[in-house]
């Protein structure tokens, strides 16, 4: 199978065609010019690139027969050597961000090494978002059988420990978060939850008052702490996220398929001028799968509620100094 303008082949088809490929000795080869990030072309490249053998053709190394020098001068004398129009045409790479998505994936393989985690555990959050070294789980439960549930656990700004599962009561998911805590001996006073309380998670939140946790129960469909920016609880998060990772203020597991989600996730304006994240559905519409451990990943970074001081402790009458305690 050959397929040129690789970057327009809907993901679906190209799924469709690595499926007919049964015969040991075929061949799959896409061909085109990079000219998007939201696309299969893409992911070979990145997620997807332990199966593909992959090449990049730079016009620059080019031989002047083949691409005339001059070309490439006007190009860069109008668009700029670091723009993305100089980046597809000319050096054969994919642009910086789609400008439609949340995050760069470059930005979040950068975020995503090793080597940077101990100075991100050691961040304090901004005195806006609660001030501190953040000690914070994000948990997603999974709405349907392929779905997965999440944790990602926090601390500074960096996470720690990070767990999956699929076909799992969200109850045993909850009790293993618990553990996690435990395990790093973290007190209930210094920790916070931040579940989905949507979908899966309505019939699970009783255990985290029941257990005396500092817990945010997250809607995404809430009003968000800047309603006038965003039109949502979960396109706050997101883009509070976004900004830690273009800093490079944040470590997060060296994952594909959370830098997936986390890279691919598009936003736009409604009609009152506010931003938006796309939907669940509107997302897997375009042939990914359910966006679980970027949304996980998201909510252990959610810092706005803590700086509204909008945190229930079961059993606690008044507020902690700087915190105040409000039925979430």
């Amino acid at each position: 199978v050959i397929g040129e303008e690789a970057s327009g082949s809907p993901l679906e088809l190209v799924t469709q065609l690595k499926g007919t490929l049964s015969n040991p000795d075929s061949l799959f080869i896409l061909i085109g010019n990079p000219n998007t990030r939201d696309c299969s072309f893409f992911d070979c490249f990145h997620s997807m690139r332990h199966q593909w053998h992959t090449m990049t053709f730079n016009a620059e190394d080019a031989p002047h027969s083949i691409v005339d020098p001059q070309r490439n001068l006007d190009l860069a004398d109008e668009f700029g050597k670091d723009s993305d129009v100089y980046r597809i045409r000319v050096k054969g790479e994919f642009p910086y961000m789609d400008p439609n998505c949340v995050m760069s994936s470059e930005d979040l393989e950068k975020c995503s090494d090793p080597t940077d985690m101990i100075r991100c555990s050691m961040l304090s959050r901004h005195k806006d978002f609660g001030g501190g070294r953040a000690r914070q789980f994000g948990i997603d439960f999974s709405r349907y059988g392929g779905d997965e549930s999440c944790i990602y656990q926090r601390s500074g700004n960096a996470i720690a420990a990070w767990h999956k599962f699929s076909h799992t009561d969200p109850s045993i998911v909850t009790n293993l978060a618990f553990k996690m805590q435990m395990d790093h001996k973290w007190k209930d006073k210094n920790t916070l939850y931040v579940p989905d309380a949507g979908g899966m998670g309505q019939g699970i939140m009783h255990k985290f008052h029941d257990a005396g946790k500092n817990v945010i129960e997250f809607h995404n469909g809430g009003v968000a702490i800047d309603s006038e920016q965003f039109a949502n609880k979960i396109t706050e998060a997101w883009f509070h996220m976004a900004r830690l990772v273009k800093a490079i203020n944040c470590n997060i597991p060296n994952d594909n398929r959370l830098i997936q989600q986390l890279s691919t996730r598009r936003y736009y304006t409604n009609r009152k001028g506010k931003l938006i994240l796309e939907t669940k559905d509107e997302y897997m519409k375009r042939g990914y799968e359910s966006p679980d451990r970027g949304d996980g990943c998201v909510l252990a970074f959610y810092d706005q509620e803590v700086a509204q001081g909008n945190i229930f402790n079961k059993g606690q009458t008044k507020a902690r100094p700087g915190i105040e305690a409000s039925v979430a």
